[in-house]
């Protein structure tokens, strides 16, 4: 069979309601990559459509349907993101009414029934789709009954059943073959805000599923329950297989790919004794896991780019989302990250609920007076099954079938309006760009590693402020 796996973003990235980023192409489709791998590995044939990094990609979806038997959408809870897969769903049906439409992701897992009727999908998988793809598209041959594969949700007829409860077996993540990143070679990763800002090809790598952390605010824990690693030989293999295939700058984007220090140790002596000479991107580092004896080996393997999830720089704040974090051992990060050259990137939250004008101007003062290379101020979300979130059903303040809701005083949800927190946010974005202390950091960091196209990212957050 022919399966036609889109990946529906749509080249934005979100801070806060109906404000956003342009990214373009910034990483590859990872998930559909890998069940791309599995099915070419047993006889099928897959192809990706990447909306994020496709500008045509209507006319290119258009243009594949003709020839293949299924469709599979990974969909995400992003008000956008949501938005642009409902309609490329509903796109496939006017073109195809009889194509059936797969779908899985984090909205799927976690919303599977209202997913399934939100995109008049056929079948929506609840969880992990590596062990149920190919049982799937064995069904779609009439070889399998759909009732027979656990942990999804299908329609019968005008029904919608279930196949509950979902194994609970885990999976042995080295066993998962490599993604099949081929397939996107039509597409060039690496951009943000529009501009390329990778060196070379880009890809990305996960080496784990999970998070050890707790944080209150963050909804990962429910649908992965505890932390999954794989083996150094496992990632070292997949390593050694994108540099063979020419990439140059590779991204790790575990949920934390920072849990395990003495693992990333293993993995950094190995990129070094090989002598590759590539760049690493970490996503989503831990300020608590800053080690200078590591940061070094990072270095002399190739790291340029930090992304640190601070969330606040008050402690009330950061103990209120059990964040497990000192402002001491954020500064710590940042000062040594600088020390390394690295490019730093930080993320902050403003509107928790028990947020103060106090709480929001230490976060603010605290991202204008650090090292950063960027700042990302995103509006506090109450996003469905996280434990803030849980708290607020359980008080009547938000219906359970909520799964993304904004703070408002008026809800008893927070100490402001959404408005007053957007106003903050401008606030934010303006003390820490419209900044000549900023500029002049920056400009000699871009010199002093030949990157100049981020002083032109830089000045594309400028303008957000001023907008």
């Amino acid at each position: 069979m022919k399966i036609l796996f889109i990946h529906p973003g749509t080249g934005w990235f979100e801070v806060a309601e109906n404000t956003f980023f342009t990214t373009g192409g910034l990483l590859p489709p990872l998930g559909s990559l890998y069940l791309s791998r599995i099915l070419i590995d047993n006889g099928h044939t897959p192809e990706v459509i990447d909306c994020a990094a496709d500008i045509n990609y209507k006319e290119s979806i258009k243009n594949s349907l003709n020839s293949c038997d299924a469709v599979g959408l990974t969909i995400y809870s992003q008000p956008e993101e949501l938005k642009n897969s409902t309609m490329i769903a509903k796109y496939i049906k006017e073109l195809d009414p009889n194509i059936p439409i797969l779908i899985g992701g984090p909205h799927s897992s976690l919303l599977p029934e209202m997913t399934l009727k939100a995109h008049n999908a056929d079948i929506c998988v609840k969880g992990d789709g590596i062990d149920k793809i190919l049982p799937i598209i064995e069904a779609l041959n009439g070889k399998k009954e759909l009732s027979k594969i656990p942990g999804i949700y299908y329609k019968s007829g005008k029904k919608i059943l279930n196949n509950t409860p979902e194994r609970r077996e885990k999976i042995d993540i080295d066993s998962i073959p490599f993604p099949s990143r081929y397939l996107v070679d039509k597409y060039e990763y690496g951009h943000l805000f529009g501009e390329k800002i990778s060196e070379g090809k880009l890809t990305s790598i996960s080496t784990s599923k999970g998070c050890s952390a707790s944080c209150r605010f963050c909804n990962l824990r429910a649908f992965i329950k505890t932390p999954r690693f794989r083996s150094v030989e496992n990632v070292t293999r997949e390593i050694e297989e994108i540099v063979e295939q020419g990439y140059k700058t590779i991204v790790f984007v575990d949920d934390n790919f920072m849990m395990l220090k003495d693992r990333v140790d293993k993995i950094m002596d190995f990129i070094i004794n090989k002598n590759y000479n590539i760049k690493l991107w970490i996503f989503g580092a831990r300020a608590d896991t800053v080690d200078k004896k590591l940061w070094v080996k990072m270095k002399k393997a190739g790291v340029e780019f930090m992304s640190f999830g601070f969330e606040s720089g008050d402690q009330t704040i950061l103990n209120y989302y059990n964040k497990k974090l000192t402002i001491e051992k954020m500064k710590k990060a940042l000062q040594l990250s600088k020390e390394m050259g690295f490019f730093i990137a930080t993320n902050y939250i403003i509107g928790a609920p028990i947020e103060t004008k106090e709480t929001i101007q230490k976060t603010i003062n605290f991202a204008r007076s650090s090292c950063a290379d960027s700042a990302i101020f995103y509006l506090f979300t109450y996003t469905y099954k996280s434990k803030i979130w849980q708290e607020a059903v359980d008080q009547g303040k938000i219906k359970p079938d909520e799964f993304r809701s904004y703070p408002d005083i008026n809800k008893g949800l927070g100490n402001f309006t959404r408005e007053e927190l957007m106003e903050y946010i401008i606030i934010a974005y303006k003390r820490f760009y419209i900044n000549p202390s900023y500029w002049f950091r920056e400009i000699k960091w871009a010199i002093t590693h030949g990157k100049l196209q981020f002083i032109k990212l830089g000045l594309r957050m400028l303008i957000l402020p001023l907008q």
